[in-house]
């Protein structure tokens, strides 16, 4: 008799189950609590230790410690157990630290993107009404004879492509804060105040604490166990009870797993470069679009002065703020670029970052 019952999940899938019942269980706290006050990006950044995968690689690490004691508890443990178990261990740690790290970084990119998109919510309702001063202007000029048709109806196709963009940018808002709930179980107002400059601005450690770091990362210490083991397995093996052709074979896989792990460190070096790199570009972009903030709110200002002395119309000064708004959504913007820079950095390299490390 065949029997209807469902196969118990593996153990990996009972961790993931019991992480995402934890995670749930946070989201639902986090929500009820939401309500109280807005919630700033530290608030929401130190949820990233309860993302499903931060909390799966948490659970793993507990399991790899107590499979430790096991080992070391054993007196009939062979070497080559305790050295798996203790592997076990180091890899866990590394992976743990890495789903973290790299849940910081998710979390941060979904605050910035509601961040943004409430500024050009508002950035396209200014542009909308502009367009809509547009038409009426066109409207009146058409009446007066100084405007022709062609050009009211450019004005209303104007005032078109602006609803739609404010419509595009209210859809992008409500997806952005979705996606803020999803991840953080945060369903409240957030506090989408700009980011501390003395945070942005940090130097960053010294080149070698990157270098040095690539040895840490999974890829690289997976393949550094390996060769560990490789080498162990050669140590092991003696011509009293093992054939020459067992030797060689196990001296093959030692050479194989050395140049393996040294291709790995070489390509997640130039990858650690790449990083850093980035972090360059991202604050010399986030300088130039400070700068060029400055240049259009003092522009701004110019012809704030020229309005009220009479020299020129309102609807230039009201492009003229229009213009500021822009360049201020564009250096939020090149700001995020530069923190999810630090973020990306951190979690590729497992350097932890002062006032990014989420503790």
């Amino acid at each position: 008799m065949t029997s209807s019952a469902r196969p118990l999940p593996s153990r990996r899938g009972r961790r993931t189950l019991a992480a995402a019942l934890l995670v749930a269980t946070l989201a639902v706290s986090a929500t009820g609590a939401a309500q109280a006050a807005p919630a700033a990006l530290d608030d929401l950044l130190a949820t990233a230790a309860g993302r499903v995968g931060a909390v799966t690689a948490a659970l793993d690490l507990d399991e790899a410690r107590r499979a430790l004691a096991r080992a070391e508890a054993d007196p009939l443990a062979l070497r080559l157990d305790l050295t798996r178990a203790r592997q076990a261990v180091a890899l866990a740690e590394a992976e743990a630290l890495a789903a973290r790290l790299e849940a910081l970084a998710e979390v941060a990119a979904a605050w910035a993107r509601v961040r943004e998109t409430e500024l050009q919510v508002g950035l396209a309702g200014a542009a909308r009404d502009l367009a809509a001063r547009g038409v009426d202007i066109a409207r009146l000029r058409l009446e007066r004879g100084s405007a022709t048709r062609l050009d009211l109806d450019e004005a209303v196709t104007g005032l078109e492509d602006a609803e739609k963009n404010l419509a595009a940018a209210r859809d992008g808002l409500a997806l952005a804060r979705a996606d803020v709930t999803g991840l953080t179980g945060h369903a409240g107002a957030l506090a989408l105040d700009p980011l501390e400059r003395g945070r942005l601005d940090r130097p960053l450690p010294p080149d070698d604490v990157f270098v040095a770091a690539v040895d840490g990362i999974p890829t690289v210490l997976r393949l550094a166990q390996a060769v560990e083991l490789a080498g162990l397995g050669v140590e092991l093996l003696d011509p009293s009870f093992a054939s020459r052709a067992q030797i060689e074979q196990a001296r093959t896989q030692l050479a194989q797993a050395e140049a393996g792990a040294a291709e790995a460190r070489r390509g997640l070096a130039l990858r650690t470069r790449a990083l850093l790199n980035a972090v360059v570009t991202a604050r010399e972009t986030d300088r130039i679009a400070r700068d060029a903030l400055d240049q259009a709110r003092e522009r701004e200002a110019i012809e704030a002065r020229r309005f009220d002395a009479g020299l020129i119309a309102e609807i230039a000064l009201e492009q003229a703020r229009l213009g500021a708004g822009q360049a201020a959504v564009r250096a939020v913007q090149a700001e995020h670029g530069l923190m999810l820079a630090l973020l990306d950095l951190q979690a590729g390299t497992l350097v932890a970052l002062e006032g990014w490390d989420g503790r």
